[in-house]
């Protein structure tokens, strides 16, 4: 790679030549080169390639899918890398598959159990935020998913944080398949629950599907903080505190 000395300083593309200014602030010259589209497409030599392309696309599918699934989740209690790292789980998720062959391995619902213990904000957990035992399931023959607290003060169980009023718990279940239609995530939410009180506190939930019988079902939990206003709870740091966790998934 060729690199540009003297006072010239130049930005874009001639004829085969493309000129950029690197990190380190120096500007470099390359030629255009790399393999066509085309002889990728159909060159036997990347038979690897192509499977590898098959199933990355398919790992970014069924990423999107499951995002649109929990936008509304998503809206307040996320990064912004959750679409790689849920992309990069999903990538392990079709690897794990045994029953088809490379470049056809596909999201089954046996091996989804992977997503189990995903952070969807790498700057909050369940266990950095709530320091209490959480108690969760999914129970498939009765189809409901189930989060207890068990009795805690909020002073001394919920991490502090500045301007934080309140917070408030947060239940959802899901079924998932990549290659059918899903019903709508429900999801179940505490009161909320001011985090200066020292007072018990207990928090029982209950989201109710039932079972596809063919679909892996997916619990999510979450923890929220708030800020209190004249009666009106507001989303505290547009959700950069929140905590919300693939905390378990039934398989059938």
């Amino acid at each position: 790679m060729a690199r540009l000395e003297g006072l010239i300083k130049m930005k874009g593309q001639i004829g085969d030549l493309t000129f950029f200014k690197t990190k380190d602030g120096s500007y470099q010259v390359r030629m255009k080169g790399g393999v066509s589209g085309e002889r990728i497409a159909t060159d036997p030599r990347f038979q690897r390639t192509r499977e590898n392309g098959a199933e990355f696309g398919r790992a970014a599918a069924a990423s999107k899918k499951l995002r649109d699934q929990l936008r509304e989740l998503f809206e307040q209690n996320v990064d912004t890398r959750i679409a790689q790292r849920l992309s990069s789980r999903m990538s392990a998720v079709i690897k794990a598959d045994s029953v088809n062959e490379r470049g056809e391995r596909r999201v089954l619902a046996e091996n989804l159990p992977m997503l189990t213990g995903l952070e969807c904000n790498a700057t909050a957990s369940l266990t950095t935020v709530f320091y209490g035992k959480l108690q969760y399931g999914y129970d498939r023959a009765a189809g409901e998913a189930t989060l207890a607290t068990g009795s805690f003060s909020p002073r001394t169980k919920i991490a502090k944080l500045d301007g934080a009023t309140h917070a408030r718990f947060t239940l959802a279940v899901l079924e998932y398949s990549a290659d059918s239609e899903d019903l709508p995530v429900v999801i179940e939410s505490s009161p909320y629950i001011d985090v200066t009180l020292m007072a018990q506190q207990q928090v029982d939930l209950t989201a109710v599907l039932t079972a596809d019988a063919s679909k892996a079902m997916l619990l999510l939990v979450g923890i929220g903080y708030f800020q209190e206003v004249n009666g009106a709870y507001y989303p505290l740091a547009n959700g950069l505190y929140n905590a919300l966790t693939f905390a378990a998934v039934d398989v059938p």
